[in-house]
């Protein structure tokens, strides 16, 4: 790491104002083994004509593509890089000193560093909301992430091995920096926040060109949500029996639905029906897992299952970040569920288990005389049938960190709930497993 050779990677558009200031702080660091990219995106303005007249040792790179990627833009400068590491700024940013890069660098010290970001701070003359924004989130503690994927690409570093393996996203305008750092740190790599490597930035996260930025990113680096495309979600089907109806297996519905959600990375079937594995054979994002002799009793529960299996086959392989269930007795779900059942979960909780609300209704008995008669619900305690009482339906999809699924499956004290109607809390049991048996040609679900 010492002396090892920086290549920094500055992104332009119109950038005459601030050019100029943003490379003068840069080739005056104290740290001196650099090279400095600059990757254009059809700048009209003086920003070329500044650099080369001012900073002939720059190299600069044309961005030719219609529509402007930052992910994009700092992959073609990487590619044209030497340096076992790179920092990326923004090309309305100055560093703040001349050890700007001695103290990004200073923390991949640690091996398992992957990336550090710095500080960005506003300008005298800032908008007001560029100040609220960096004043929010940007605080004067170093710290170590190993689950928030808040990262930003106006003022970092990353280790080029790990580019290599890892490329920024080129298909989305914002958050490339966001998708990237969670992909990294959902394989096992730390990120770092350096707040002594500081810059200046003009226009803050908000942009001024983009009022609208503020409430997207926002969003985003306050981690409310679930953002799909970074999480490795998987897909787990404990199924016992598979029950057929008319050659066709019930669960083969849920399936094809499960098939049809892009977070999804994976689905396993744990079950040993061949017949059923057949029918996948050909689909790669489904894996059929044998529950073997152990895992073959009908008197194992649900959980049980899913934790052996879990932990013996899928967590050190896939290393998900969440891990969706459903069972084949719940055959009707809402429109979407899955994929609203997924943008609803956050880190806040361990589990989101579906509910639905359930309503005690008269009991009814044969009297002496063999006709039926009404148990009133005033029999049963004021504080059941004063109240609608809501069931868990785990069965239709449950979906669960995956930091608590290895050691609780679904179970968690930590939990939320997401309601659903009440229509979609039926479920076969084995009453209707026998009608199925025993009149399947008649009777379909």
């Amino acid at each position: 790491m010492k002396n090892s050779l920086v290549s920094i990677i500055v992104r332009t558009k119109n950038e005459s104002t601030w050019i100029g200031k943003c490379l003068h702080a840069i080739i005056n660091q104290s740290y001196r083994n650099i090279e400095v990219i600059l990757v254009d995106d059809k700048s009209s303005d003086n920003t070329l004509n500044i650099v080369k007249k001012n900073f002939p040792k720059v190299k600069i790179v044309k961005y030719k593509d219609k529509k402007f990627l930052p992910g994009k833009a700092i992959n073609i400068g990487i590619k044209k890089s030497k340096g076992k590491f790179i920092a990326i700024i923004s090309g309305h940013c100055i560093p703040k000193d001349n050890q700007w890069i001695k103290n990004l660098i200073k923390n991949f010290s640690n091996r398992k560093i992957a990336a550090v970001y710095g500080k960005q701070e506003p300008l005298d003359f800032s908008d007001s909301n560029v100040v609220r924004d960096l004043t929010y989130l940007f605080g004067n503690d170093r710290k170590i992430q190993t689950r928030e994927p808040f990262f930003h690409n106006a003022n970092s570093m990353i280790k080029k091995s790990l580019w290599q393996q890892i490329n920024f996203d080129e298909k989305t305008p914002h958050i490339e920096d966001r998708i990237w750092a969670q992909e990294i740190i959902n394989k096992g790599h730390k990120i770092a926040y350096e707040p002594k490597a500081s810059v200046f930035h003009y226009h803050g996260v908000s942009h001024s060109h983009n009022p609208n930025r503020v409430s997207r990113i926002g969003k985003i680096l306050t981690n409310q949500k679930l953002n799909l495309r970074t999480k490795n979600i998987i897909c787990m089907i404990p199924i016992l029996n598979p029950i057929e109806i008319n050659g066709k297996y019930i669960v083969e519905n849920s399936i094809n639905s499960a098939l049809k959600v892009l977070a999804i990375k994976k689905i396993f079937v744990i079950c040993d029906n061949q017949k059923l594995k057949q029918r996948y054979k050909k689909n790669t994002k489904i894996v059929f897992l044998s529950r073997g002799k152990d895992l073959k009793k009908d008197f194992l529960g649900t959980d049980y299952v899913l934790k052996e299996v879990y932990n013996k086959f899928i967590k050190r392989k896939h290393k998900p970040t969440h891990i969706l269930v459903f069972e084949e007795i719940y055959p009707h779900r809402p429109k979407n569920f899955f994929n609203n059942l997924i943008r609803k979960i956050d880190d806040n909780y361990d589990s989101l288990i579906p509910i639905s609300q359930s309503k005690f209704h008269n009991i009814w008995k044969k009297n002496l005389d063999g006709k039926l008669e009404a148990v009133v619900k005033t029999s049963l305690p004021s504080s059941i049938t004063d109240k609608n009482i809501f069931q868990e339906i785990k069965g239709l999809g449950t979906i669960t960190n995956a930091r608590a699924f290895g050691i609780n499956g679904r179970e968690s004290s930590n939990i939320n709930f997401f309601e659903v109607n009440s229509e979609f809390s039926f479920k076969i049991d084995n009453y209707i497993k026998k009608l199925i048996k025993e009149k399947s040609e008649k009777f379909f679900i």
